[in-house]
């Protein structure tokens, strides 16, 4: 029997947009502007070290490998609603951390894991919200959308807030202030809004009776998930993540010191890719649908090399033209929409171990990518200078894009040709 509302046990009908993806605005504002706008220079400053900063930052990213162990938590004791209340308050708490202490860093790789911890909250137990309530495919699709969507709209509204604290010359410590003030709300608002929701995810464990226990074993071991296809997509995404990353968590070093911006253009210029990153989802999304995964995820790629590139030959150049310096910049910013949608698609397609776990290997693999980029991009600035983030970024990218075409695209192939004679 079917209604106007399920089919199959399934919900057909509903509001795309539901309050409790407020978590993942704050994630947008807290982790893409706040964060990228204010703990790098801010570290820089106090301390005379780009690599102080980038040894923060990358201790933040690391932090995000307990996203598995924190949704393996929500799902025991079924305490979704909890954990991704807990990580918008959590990284309230760390900017609120980061103002009291004012002009000391002692306490900042403290404050970054309690960040990185917290935006691994929301980016483990989000998506459980939708894929775990038993949503007809189409209803599944746009609520998909819509939530990673509000993360751009984040980041707009971030960078806008950011850039007119700037403008007024306020402190680092007012406006780790003001962040603190925007997560503490974005928090009430998830807590309030995510107590329905919660109620529907279905916590099932993968019981296939089919398969012997001993196969089970041997198709989930740790070596059979690394050293496979898998295990190639783990890599490209940790190569990725080391030049997307890499350059953001630094992008509001790199901008004023290599090419000359102001604090004003560089939180415009944010803002902007955050806006970009909204119409950027919608054809992301569309093509995903029309052409599967393995296009988009590679198009992804290849704009974060062509920006990353970019940006570093411009970064060679005295007195670059500072729009061409914008496009490359944005080009790299523009390779999220098509890579965040589509990795966990072309995860599970590979995987060998089941989809929530496939899930949690994504967000390590990104954390770890970004742990590397952040360290080793933090070091080379320091002896180098500022520009050599941008390689790194480039070389990052290139390998990753080489590996996707020459050894991904295949698997990709041949394992269509055995869907398509029904292996």
């Amino acid at each position: 029997m079917t209604t106007s509302n399920t089919r199959n046990g399934q919900e057909t009908k509903g509001s795309t947009f539901q309050w409790w993806m407020i978590s993942n605005l704050g994630v947008g504002a807290g982790f893409s502007a706040f964060v990228a706008l204010l703990i790098p220079p801010y570290i820089t400053q106090l301390s005379g070290s780009a690599a102080e900063a980038g040894v923060v930052m990358a201790v933040m990213s690391l932090a995000a490998v307990t996203g598995p162990v924190l949704g393996g938590f929500a799902d025991r004791y079924r305490a979704h609603r909890l954990i991704l209340s807990l990580g918008v308050f959590g990284m309230a708490f760390a900017f609120a951390a980061f103002a009291f202490a004012a002009d000391d860093t002692t306490f900042a790789p403290i404050d970054a894991i309690i960040m990185g911890i917290s935006v691994a909250a929301v980016g483990a137990i989000g998506p459980a919200f939708i894929v775990g309530a038993n949503l007809s495919q189409g209803l599944q699709a746009k609520r998909l959308t819509t939530y990673n969507l509000v993360a751009p709209v984040g980041q707009v509204i971030g960078g806008a807030i950011m850039g007119a604290a700037a403008a007024a010359g306020m402190s680092y410590s007012n406006r780790f202030w003001i962040a603190a003030g925007v997560m503490l709300l974005a928090g009430i608002v998830t807590w309030l809004g995510s107590g329905k929701a919660a109620q529907q995810i279905q916590v099932e464990t993968n019981d296939d009776s089919e398969e012997s226990s001993d196969d089970k074993q041997k198709s989930h071991g740790l070596g059979s998930v690394l050293f496979s296809t898998f295990g190639l997509v783990l890599l490209i995404l940790i190569l990725s993540s080391i030049a997307n990353n890499g350059i953001n968590n630094q992008i509001s070093n790199i901008l004023p010191n290599v090419y000359g911006m102001s604090e004003v253009m560089v939180s415009s210029l944010i803002s902007l890719a955050g806006l970009l990153n909204i119409v950027f989802f919608f054809v992301a999304g569309w093509w995903l649908g029309k052409s599967g995964g393995m296009p988009v995820f590679t198009t992804g790629l290849s704009l974060r090399l062509v920006g990353a590139l970019g940006m570093a030959l411009l970064g060679m150049v005295s007195g670059s033209p500072l729009l061409l310096v914008a496009a490359a910049m944005q080009l790299l910013y523009q390779g999220t929409p098509f890579t965040r949608l589509t990795q966990p698609v072309v995860a599970v397609r590979f995987a060998t171990i089941p989809a929530g776990q496939a899930s949690g290997w994504v967000l390590g693999a990104s954390a770890v990518g970004s742990f590397l980029g952040s360290a080793l991009g933090g070091w080379l600035a320091d002896k180098v200078g500022f520009n050599s983030i941008n390689w790194m970024g480039a070389i990052a990218a290139g390998v990753s894009v080489l590996l996707t075409i020459f050894l991904l695209w295949p698997a990709e192939m041949k394992k269509r040709k055995k869907e398509e004679i029904g292996e």
